[in-house]
């Protein structure tokens, strides 16, 4: 069995242009972590991980809007194998840019 870990996200474009995303990520579809506020140029430590099985992990980042006509933001899908090593997932759906810094172990 392998770990997934997210150790920072660091954003360098927000989606909203407005003001700061609500970011939430997910690992093979369970959330880790979020929604919390992050803002252009913001490096925030995530420090979580999720243990998986196979040979890869799908990790999906996301802005949390307020539903309605305006649902969640998709910014992005990744898939991380499961050989060892640390590695970025680089997101930019909808005009963000964000950046995951993550291991994994076995």
């Amino acid at each position: 069995m392998a770990k997934f870990i997210v150790n920072d996200l660091r954003c360098k474009a927000t989606e909203d242009w407005t003001g700061a995303d609500e970011i939430y990520i997910l690992v093979n579809g369970q959330k880790i972590w979020g929604p919390q506020s992050v803002n252009d140029d913001d490096t925030v430590p995530v420090g979580r991980s999720k243990a998986f099985t196979g040979k890869r992990v799908k990790v999906e980042v996301y802005d949390q809007d307020a539903g309605g006509p305006d649902n969640d933001d998709h910014l992005g899908t990744y898939y991380a194998s499961s050989k060892a090593g640390s590695f970025e997932m680089h997101f930019t759906g909808d005009g963000a840019n964000y950046t995951l810094y993550c291991d994994v172990t076995k």
